[in-house]
């Protein structure tokens, strides 16, 4: 009997399957490759952080993850989420899965939301989007704001009147209300304070353990990936040099652009103090 043949012995968990998995994926414009990520695999409950300077691609790997990429771009390889082929699906496959399944939170939450729109109408736009209206849409926001310590007061205000931590809090709530099973995130909180960064990392991790939420989390930061994320990989000039476990890539790494990284991250008490 083959081992594909062999039950699971009584007791044992299965294995979850992967939320988004990637196969040799190369992104290439005019005939330049920007970016190869050979493999990755989100699980449920896990954040993988995709770490590197600007330009080496990450941002890239995660615009064709979501099936956001340039019309221009080649793209060769397997992406696979929620049973669909991202790099073959049609648009009305893509527009199913992404926000109920995937739901992408941007660098600047405030630049992001229609500056004309409150929050209210928004997020009962968005989910009537996705067929969800009426009392179910009322209790999933409701439900949603209170995941990210938000009030119902937020839903009658204009993104231009609230705080930068707070924008980011109401587009996690709203990947919350639409059922999201992974939220990829764009250096969600490089336009943030330091301790507005410490409650948008905490809220994220909140809905990990409560949720089971799977993050791909990009990020120039080490110091903060550090904090969150159950493997890191490293990208430089479109390529992985490096990945693993916090430990394996912060602490034990002899890659030199991995220690390069872990270098410039600044420290308090350094000798220009």
């Amino acid at each position: 009997m083959s081992t594909a043949d062999t039950p699971t012995p009584a007791g044992t968990p299965a294995t979850p399957s992967p939320l988004i998995e990637v196969r040799d994926l190369t992104v290439s414009y005019r005939g330049r490759q920007v970016a190869s990520l050979p493999r990755l695999d989100v699980f449920p409950g896990e954040c993988v952080a995709l770490v590197g300077e600007s330009g080496s691609g990450k941002t890239t790997s995660l615009l064709a993850i979501l099936g956001l990429l340039d019309p221009t771009a080649v793209t060769s390889g397997s992406i696979t989420s929620c049973g669909v082929e991202i790099l073959r699906a049609t648009r009305r496959e893509l527009r199913a899965i992404r926000g109920s399944r995937i739901a992408m939170i941007m660098q600047s939450p405030q630049a992001s939301f229609n500056p004309t729109t409150r929050f209210g109408t928004l997020m009962r736009r968005a989910l009537a989007l996705h067929g969800v209206r009426g009392q179910d849409s009322r209790a999933r926001i409701t439900e949603a704001l209170r995941s990210v310590q938000l009030d119902d007061d937020m839903l009658r205000r204009y993104p231009h009147q609230v705080s930068g931590g707070q924008a980011q809090r109401i587009a996690i709530a709203l990947a919350v209300a639409l059922g999201a099973e992974v939220i990829a995130a764009d250096e969600p909180t490089s336009a943030l304070d330091v301790t507005v960064q410490a409650e948008v990392v905490a809220v994220l991790q909140q809905l990990r353990v409560a949720r089971g939420l799977g993050l791909l989390l990009v990020s120039h930061d080490l110091a903060l990936v550090s904090t969150i994320a159950d493997r890191i990989v490293v990208m430089q000039a479109g390529r992985v040099v490096d990945s693993g476990t916090p430990d394996d890539v912060i602490i034990r790494s002899q890659v030199p652009y991995t220690r390069e990284l872990i270098a410039a991250v600044p420290t308090l008490g350094g000798a220009d103090d």
